[in-house]
Parts: structure tokens; sequence; C-alpha cells
């Protein structure tokens, strides 16, 4: 099973889907899968609220 399937499967996406984006990671300003990573995490309440995540 490549890493693309398992990664589309725990977000319940299409491998296509998930290649597409790893693909477009330079929009973000990302240059690994590891900091796409740390990226999603740190802009998690955006992306899936639309609000900016609280600061500790």
């Amino acid at each position: 099973m490549s890493n693309r399937r398992d990664i589309g499967r725990t977000l319940g996406i299409a491998e296509r889907t998930v290649k597409a984006h790893l693909t477009n990671m330079t929009k973000i300003d990302v240059s690994s899968r590891t900091e796409a990573a740390l990226f999603a995490f740190a802009h998690h309440c955006e992306i899936h609220r639309g609000e900016p995540c609280p600061t500790d």
C-alpha cells in the first residue's frame, strides 16, 4: 500500500486528491510532507472552522 493511499484513507479522500495536494505544496511555501503536516496542524482551526486558532 502506498503512503498516499494511507493518507487518503485516513483523511477520507481519494489517493488522487492526496497526490494533487502533495504536488501543490509550494502554494503554502513548504518543501516537505513534514512541513505540510505541521502547517496543517498549526492552521487546523482556520482550515476547518474558518476562524483563527487560539494562541496559548
